[in-house]
């Protein structure tokens, strides 16, 4: 005890000495170094969680940026009065009141039969009158018959401006078999024809997986298709001038 101090052996003993200072800074250090490494794990832990958000907004900005601007487009690329009709399965098969297997070696047999495809075609063959086409991204009109004293603008499902095109090469195909003369019309008509059904498949583009069948390559094949009764339900309700096909004779065709 130092006898210049005036402290008593009792006050003495409450003074922290040299070595529990020592050791009081040895514990504050590890407690600080305790609570340094949890907030150091903590900002860890935050700074991956936010990495993980992040990487999910940019995903789903990419998947936005690549694939749904071709849905939108399908949408929403053309402004059109034709609604979308509801999809149904078909299944493909030959029916003989369309086609029969035989009917190219008789002129008549073959226009009997192509006849039947009139049924297939709106009561105006094809021609569609639309209120307000400004409304919509439409091209010119054509002049057609609205009724039997009037003209006005329609236009031509393409649907069946198709069956047309098909019935006409059926017909002139049995009258080259027959060994009737190719005239410059039928020429060109045929090959406009030709042309104008290998856009359109390629424009519809059923990617229906076929497989083997009893039926043969592609009959037998279920396809999902646009459900033909709406259309032709809709196609009736806005027809120009409607054919009287119970007058027309049996070898009228589309």
């Amino acid at each position: 005890m130092d006898p210049r101090n005036p402290e008593t052996d009792e006050e003495q003993a409450f003074l922290p000495g040299p070595r529990y200072t020592k050791d009081l800074d040895a514990d504050s250090t590890l407690e600080c170094q305790r609570h340094g490494g949890s907030n150091l794990q903590k900002r860890a832990l935050a700074w991956y969680l936010r990495l993980l958000v992040e990487i999910g907004m940019a995903a789903t900005i990419i998947y936005l940026l690549v694939f749904k601007p071709f849905v939108v487009e399908r949408e929403t690329i053309r402004r059109t009065p034709v609604p979308r009709f509801p999809r149904k399965i078909y299944t493909f098969q030959n029916n003989p009141k369309y086609i029969r297997g035989d009917m190219l070696f008789n002129e008549s047999l073959t226009l009997h039969t192509l006849h039947n495809w009139i049924e297939l075609s709106s009561d105006s063959r094809g021609y569609v009158v639309i209120d307000d086409p400004s409304g919509y991204d439409l091209p010119e009109p054509y002049t057609v018959a609205l009724d039997r004293q009037r003209d006005g603008p329609g236009y031509m499902m393409t649907v069946f401006h198709q069956l047309h095109c098909l019935s006409y090469l059926v017909e002139h195909y049995q009258q080259g078999y027959a060994g009737v003369g190719l005239t410059e019309e039928v020429a060109h008509h045929t090959a406009h024809c030709f042309n104008y059904l290998r856009q359109g498949i390629m424009c519809s583009a059923d990617t229906t997986l076929e497989g083997k069948t009893e039926a043969g390559p592609g009959e037998g094949s279920e396809h999902e298709c646009t459900d033909y009764d709406a259309l032709l339900e809709w196609a009736n309700k806005h027809s120009a001038m409607k054919w009287r096909n119970a007058l027309l004779p049996v070898e009228s065709i589309l």
